[in-house]
């Protein structure tokens, strides 16, 4: 660790006292229970997978990645084309999120019942749009766990979005050093996210081609006719259009962090 410097990890609370405790009352603790059980760095991959209430689509939320969007989709496919209101990711009727019934959503993955779909993006726009989420809109509601850490790395209202960028590098890169796999996957690599390539995927779509992709996704089952065009330009959790943007050195030290994720889906720097 840097001297006097912390990170946010996620906690292990697969298999602690309160997990154990709980777990024959709430599907949440129960899935946790189970999930134990499972190789320590696919256990966060698997308890991003959204299953559809058909179980013909199985989806992995990779953050930052369109994953409100692409899940706001599977809720209006079970809902006469209606959108959450609210927070999708916590929604329970009409999809499957894994953080409730991975029991379910298991033998589907091993049997490679269902379209298995995820998407990338670009990790420059995926580290700066994190960025905007949590530290210029202000807007993820997990803020709160990263701000006295970004701040023991320098980061300050008063500071410039340039250099508030450069501490969030910093504290990134901080991150993923110190442990890779309880890192925040808002910008944990993509590799990891997704376990790529432990897991067999359909279609490993682009957030740059999203639209095209995720007609690809529904055709699969004989659904293109769902997707309207109304649907396809309703737009989830979007950061503000704000003028900031990388320069030439971060877009470099960008790179350097998630070269596993340029060499792994195509992308260059």
């Amino acid at each position: 660790m840097i001297a006097g410097k912390s990170v946010f990890l996620a906690p292990d609370d697969y298999n602690t006292t309160v997990t154990r405790l709980l777990a024959p009352f709430f599907p949440r603790y129960r899935v946790l229970r189970a999930l134990a059980k499972e190789p320590v760095h696919l256990r966060s991959s698997y308890r991003n997978f959204i299953l559809s209430h058909d179980k013909r689509l199985l989806f992995l939320r990779n953050q930052k990645c369109a994953c409100t969007q692409a899940t706001q989709l599977l809720y209006a496919y079970a809902n006469n084309g209606q959108s959450y209101r609210g927070n999708v990711h916590r929604a329970n009727k009409g999809i499957f999120p894994a953080r409730y019934n991975w029991e379910l959503i298991k033998p589907v993955l091993s049997s490679h019942s269902a379209f298995t779909f995820t998407f990338v993006r670009n990790p420059v726009d995926r580290a700066v749009s994190a960025f905007r989420n949590f530290f210029i809109d202000k807007a993820n509601i997990a803020r709160h766990k990263h701000i006295p850490h970004m701040e023991a790395h320098g980061y300050t209202a008063e500071n410039s979005n340039t250099r508030n960028f450069d501490v969030f590098l910093d504290y990134v890169e901080h991150t993923l050093l110190i442990d890779p796999v309880r890192c925040d996957t808002h910008w944990r690599l993509q590799v990891d996210n997704i376990a790529f390539p432990d897991l067999s995927y359909d279609l490993i779509g682009r957030v740059e081609t999203f639209d095209a992709d995720i007609v690809r996704v529904f055709e699969s089952v004989g659904r293109s006719d769902f997707l309207t065009p109304e649907l396809l330009t309703r737009r989830h959790n979007r950061s503000t259009q704000d003028s900031f943007h990388a320069n030439a050195a971060q877009k470099k030290r960008i790179a350097s962090i998630f070269a596993r994720d340029y060499e792994a889906f195509g992308y260059s720097d």
